[in-house]
């Protein structure tokens, strides 16, 4: 091979090499202005969360993970079943049931996108599961698994003792991990506020 190939050769797998950088390079930076474009600011409504749950006496960062595990926060979120909003809030079931109870006409499904009515819908519906379960030692989770899977399976997940464990009882694999996950960030706002709280003594 004579050395004016063996340069064209050295020249052509440089190129590449700089093509497949610079491919590299690209991919990063779109990963990047992706995960910025979707990435979760749970610090917006703060003042709604904090007003809906001060009413219905829950923890307000408790309602804050909620509405991170429930919609990342987007109020216009829609689920595959229908559910709408923040707190991912059912028309046709926990909006009817809070209408009911409140003895005025059920919101449509329009007004459920506001955060104020869809917080206030999902505020009182897990506070409803929290004072149902409110002697078991771990009634979060099972308000929890109430909120996502419906009464009647919290229900048979019902420890015997009222203070043993509830999360081994879920059944449903999806369920289990909704618990598991607003509790762990649920910890962790507990313990980011209370380090707030400290740095600011």
């Amino acid at each position: 091979m004579t050395t004016l190939k063996r340069k064209k050769i050295f020249t052509f797998r440089r190129i590449l090499l700089l093509i497949s950088w610079l491919g590299m390079l690209a991919s990063a930076g779109y990963y990047l202005l992706e995960y910025r474009r979707f990435a979760v600011d749970d610090t917006l409504f703060a003042a709604e969360i904090k007003e809906a749950a001060a009413r219905h006496n829950i923890d307000s960062r408790l309602v804050r993970a909620v509405v991170y595990e429930e919609s990342r926060f987007r109020p216009g979120a829609i689920g595959r079943a229908g559910e709408v909003g923040l707190m991912q809030v059912m028309p046709n079931k926990s909006a009817v049931d809070w209408a009911r109870i409140h003895k005025v006409p059920c919101p449509e499904r329009g007004v459920l996108f506001s955060p104020r009515i869809n917080l206030e819908i999902g505020c009182w519906y897990l506070s409803d599961g929290l004072k149902k379960f409110r002697d078991y030692e771990h009634g979060i989770e099972l308000a929890l698994a109430r909120y996502n899977a419906g009464m009647t399976r919290a229900n048979n997940w019902k420890p015997k003792d009222k203070k043993a464990p509830v999360i081994d009882n879920i059944t449903i694999a999806s369920t289990k991990k909704y618990v598991k996950n607003i509790m762990k960030r649920y910890q962790r706002y507990c313990k980011e506020s209370e380090q707030n709280k400290k740095n600011k003594l």
